[in-house]
């Protein structure tokens, strides 16, 4: 009996414990996000364009003359490219970070920069796959990066460069499939079932915030 409240009362300080390390691990990616985010806003002011993402796995940006190599409905998508800018190496799981970015952001030489006039083409962020009107919680935001979380379904690990499981959740999978310009961002839920589960965290910016800073830098008229 004695053995038997002994386990009760350590399993009831493990649980606690281990709901802490996944907090824990939750505010430490949201940090490192923000912090990914004012380093793209610092490579945009210093270069006058965005970076295209890393279409491999060297941690470079892929580009194409004179834009991203890779471009679906305007968005170019793929895995965050941390040496040339930086940071943001893995999320603390050890997963690539997926980075989004409307590629006219992204275009560089004579005539191909960016302008206060530059348009369209923005990320979607949604709070559903589906993403219907009462659903959008962005249209015009220029790139936005993910961390697919815990479970890092669909990511890119950064120790071997392999593609993680798919996920059952179609929210899940809109922020790894590439094949338009959504993302989704939603609250947790890890209800047991594959096609609810979600877990990714993500951070995006403003095509107007994004240019505000670019004329308080002067680099915009």
């Amino acid at each position: 009996m004695a053995i038997f409240v002994i386990a009760l009362l350590v399993g009831s300080l493990v649980v606690p414990l281990v709901t802490q390390v996944e907090q824990r691990q939750i505010s430490d990616t949201e940090r490192t996000l923000r912090e990914i985010h004012d380093t793209l806003l610092g490579f945009a002011i210093v270069n006058g364009y965005l970076p295209c993402p890393d279409t491999g796995t060297n941690g470079l940006e892929n580009i194409s003359a004179s834009q991203c190599a890779t471009i679906t409905s305007g968005i170019a998508c793929g895995r965050l490219p941390h040496l040339d800018i930086g940071s943001g190496r893995a999320d603390i799981w050890g997963n690539r970070f997926t980075y989004c970015v409307n590629e006219l952001f992204a275009r560089r030489g004579a005539g191909l920069t960016f302008t206060l006039a530059t348009a369209g083409n923005d990320v979607q962020i949604c709070a559903t796959s589906a993403c219907v009107a009462t659903a959008k919680l962005s249209t015009t935001a220029v790139f936005a990066i993910i961390s697919h979380g815990k479970n890092g379904y669909g990511a890119t690990s950064f120790a071997t460069g392999a593609t993680n499981p798919a996920s059952g959740s179609v929210d899940e999978q809109e922020n790894y499939d590439n094949n338009d310009a959504n993302i989704v961002s939603r609250p947790w839920f890890t209800g047991g079932a594959a096609a609810s589960e979600f877990d990714d965290i993500v951070i995006w910016l403003s095509r107007f915030t994004l240019l505000n800073r670019m004329v308080s830098a002067g680099k915009l008229p």
